[in-house]
């Protein structure tokens, strides 16, 4: 499944959703999206932002051009309500992570996080810096070039850290993780979270029950279930 079907259905688990995606580039996903309300932040659009703008199409958006960091210390992002959220910012773990935490303020009640590139597909895929990533594809005469950075490593925080939140990862695209605020029964943490940010590549492909994989339509299920207990 594309990101923006899966991100689409949950968004049409609400009447009205309001919707923050943060990692825009090209607005691909952002722009396909149907929501009530939209708000993009990326530090830099790759596309004509004034265009964008006086759209009628995107009259429902809002666009910040800022570091998400500067977003959510804004009245505007610090005090919004968001019933649906996409994180594909940075691909590392400390801004991804940053940028969860930031994200579970302004979640609505009921609300859904989606964590984008949990999966890396190769080692390559997985370094955190994209410029060696780069220089590996090179190296290795490989042209796939995907970068999913160690965003992987966030799940494993999830696990052991956001008990308050349930979770599962979409089993049918490059990894999407999604939480909602249901809370799981605790378990002891076996893991410092300096551990945590020194897991490797192998780690994530040897521990993947952790990513608790699941078909979409067995997580929109739960989910649909889930809501209408709200």
């Amino acid at each position: 499944m594309e990101r923006f079907e899966v991100i689409q259905r949950l968004l049409d688990l609400f009447p009205a959703p309001r919707y923050l995606e943060i990692g825009v580039d090209q607005g691909v996903t952002f722009h396909k999206l149907r929501a009530a309300s939209k708000a993009a932040v990326d530090v830099r659009f790759a596309f004509d932002l004034d265009a964008a703008r006086q759209d009628p199409a995107n009259a429902n958006c809002a666009y910040f051009e800022m570091t998400s960091d500067q977003y959510f210390t804004m009245d505007q992002g610090r005090d919004a309500q968001f019933d649906v959220v996409f994180l594909d910012g940075l691909h590392t773990f400390d801004q991804t992570l940053r940028d969860l935490l930031h994200s579970s303020y302004v979640l609505a009640p009921g609300g859904l996080l989606i964590v984008d590139d949990v999966m890396p597909s190769t080692y390559a895929a997985s370094l955190p810096d994209l410029d060696l990533s780069r220089r590996f594809w090179q190296a290795t005469n490989n042209p796939d070039g995907s970068w999913m950075g160690d965003v992987y490593r966030l799940v494993f925080f999830i696990a052991d850290y956001m008990t308050s939140f349930s979770y599962a990862t979409v089993t049918e695209n490059h990894g999407q993780t999604i939480l909602w605020r249901d809370a799981r029964a605790a378990t002891a943490m076996s893991r410092k979270v300096e551990t945590i940010a020194r897991l490797e590549y192998v780690d994530a492909v040897m521990g993947r029950e952790i990513f608790n994989l699941q078909p979409f339509a067995v997580i929109e299920s739960v989910l649909a279930e889930w809501r209408g207990r709200q």
